[in-house]
């Protein structure tokens, strides 16, 4: 069973707060009492309901973030990658989480407690602006994933979802493949039934987009996926 570790390590936590300036944006009180939390592939940073006390920043790795929705099923909303904030709408009153965060892949994340933060942000201008921020960002990708998962095609969705799914920080190809076992969980994602994401699957093999091998999906050709993504990522 996939379980968070916590990392005791209190000279990795400076160097990481230093490599993503951290330090400039929050106190040493603060990053000095900073957890470091390592999470595994899909394991859950929190679920629907959750009261997170604190505020998570990914400082390595990727999330995958989705909404539940009135028929018990999941949307996806997008995929966060470093400097991603997660318990920041939820700082000031606690509100209970809306989405469900999962790690893709190894993730990192540095934590600060809460009534620390709150203290911080009586007399942080840089804490401040950089949640403003973080919080500009969601609103502006949520009206951006909210038209695509609404008005394209699901070709269009499958494809700006592998482009998301498989970018790295710098924008490069991902090793990671995805697993045809888990088309039925995407197809959920992306607002469609297996079957029709499963012929769009064959159209992408066939047209040389994606290749199928040993139960795994992988990229072969990025610029045509682009083309059908239209520049829209869940990101």
């Amino acid at each position: 069973m996939q379980r968070m570790q916590t990392i005791y390590d209190r000279e990795a936590i400076r160097v990481l707060a230093v490599e993503h300036g951290l330090d400039g944006i929050f106190s040493p009180r603060v990053t000095q009492k900073m957890e470091l939390r390592c999470y595994e592939d899909g394991e859950a940073i929190c679920s629907v309901g959750d009261h997170i006390d604190g505020l998570f920043v990914l400082v390595e790795g990727k999330l995958k973030i989705q909404t539940l929705l009135p028929n018990g099923k999941s949307m996806l909303v997008r995929f966060a990658k470093p400097m991603a904030l997660i318990g920041d709408v939820e700082l000031l009153h606690q509100y209970p989480v809306k989405n469900q965060v999962n790690s893709v892949g190894h993730s990192l994340l540095l934590v600060a407690g809460r009534k620390l933060l709150l203290r911080e942000l009586e007399e942080n201008a840089a804490l401040l602006r950089f949640l403003v921020g973080e919080l500009s960002h969601k609103l502006y990708t949520l009206g951006q994933t909210s038209a695509l998962n609404l008005l394209y095609p699901v070709e269009n969705r499958f494809a700006s979802y592998l482009l998301s799914l498989f970018a790295d920080n710098s924008g490069a190809q991902r090793v990671e493949e995805i697993r045809t076992s888990s088309l039925i969980e995407t197809a959920e994602l992306l607002g469609t039934s297996y079957r029709h994401l499963n012929r769009i699957v064959r159209r992408f093999i066939d047209e040389g987009m994606i290749a199928r091998k040993r139960g795994r999906l992988s990229v072969l050709d990025e610029a045509k996926l682009s083309e059908l993504a239209n520049g829209n990522l869940y990101e």
